[in-house]
């Protein structure tokens, strides 16, 4: 009986450590570059990096079940501009990636530049979030970004899959802009936190959720069996942006652009041609024209 009762024990502890391996939703690289400062070899700037990376890699951000092949990869790199005591002053530059079906090919889904990201940190400091009183502008800014990075990659597989995580966000966005902490909101900047969030929401936008699962679901899934289909999919998603109000969804269509620029130019520099390709030169001319360098490469 004593050695069943341990036998049992360790059977379980070795089920709840596999769940727990399971659950975890991040594969996420996180870079301190601190090489434009008098001293950038500093071991704060190291620690902070290892900290933040266990923070996002170990915390779980939802009640899904992740198998470890199913982690979102991301990369998270901050550039330390200023740093004085325990103030930073940096620039995040925040990049995510999404599997494509039958192929080792990652699409970029997120790929943005935050030019405000300031934050306190002491070395070997626990960083800590809560939901519910956001103070730390450090781990609400890094938790706000998972959560939308969380909300694109669902939004990937399901129309409107990722709302509930946006919807997190939103809530990260709006107590922190509300405690004044900095680089939430700013009607002079080109990129506002807080703004993008609640054009994500807006109802008005919802064709850019329906937008993107067809271009990631019904566009590059087909790519590897059918890439005429997934193509003139492609070119269907990017018809429902070009249905939005271009001044309501402003962000949202300049991230996905900044996301999928190189992309779309190297699916339609070359390959089978649908019918619809006609169209998409003067598409993306309207919705991207700071791209056109890379439309015009397209046949």
């Amino acid at each position: 009986m004593k050695w069943k009762g341990i036998y049992k024990w360790l059977l379980w502890s070795v089920l709840l450590i596999n769940f727990t391996a399971r659950s975890q939703e991040f594969n996420a690289r996180v870079t301190v570059d601190a090489s434009s400062l008098a001293t950038p070899n500093l071991p704060v700037f190291k620690t902070l990096e290892k900290s933040l990376a266990d923070f996002i890699n170990k915390k779980h951000w939802t009640d899904k079940n992740f198998r470890p092949e199913e982690r979102i990869e991301c990369d998270f790199r901050i550039v330390i501009t200023q740093y004085q005591d325990k103030h930073f002053t940096a620039q995040l530059n925040v990049t995510a990636y999404r599997p494509v079906y039958h192929t080792t090919y990652r699409t970029i889904t997120l790929n943005l530049v935050d030019k405000h990201f300031a934050f306190n940190y002491q070395p070997y400091q626990p960083l800590e979030f809560n939901d519910f009183n956001i103070e730390d502008n450090l781990t609400a800014t890094i938790a706000y970004y998972l959560y939308m990075i969380i909300g694109y990659d669902f939004d990937s597989f399901k129309i409107a899959g990722g709302k509930p995580y946006f919807e997190k966000a939103r809530k990260i966005a709006d107590m922190a802009a509300s405690n004044n902490l900095g680089g939430w909101t700013s009607s002079a900047r080109n990129f506002s936190r807080q703004e993008w969030v609640n054009q994500v929401l807006d109802p008005q936008n919802t064709q850019f959720h329906n937008a993107f699962y067809t271009y990631h679901r019904t566009g590059l899934d087909l790519m590897a069996d059918d890439p005429l289909k997934g193509k003139s999919n492609i070119i269907h998603s990017i018809q429902q942006l070009n249905r939005l109000d271009k001044t309501r969804a402003n962000l949202l269509l300049r991230l996905f652009f900044d996301a999928k620029s190189d992309e779309i130019m190297q699916l339609f520099s070359g390959g089978p041609v649908p019918p619809n390709q006609k169209f998409l030169y003067d598409l993306l001319m309207e919705l991207a024209p700071y791209y056109k360098n890379k439309w015009d490469k397209i046949h």
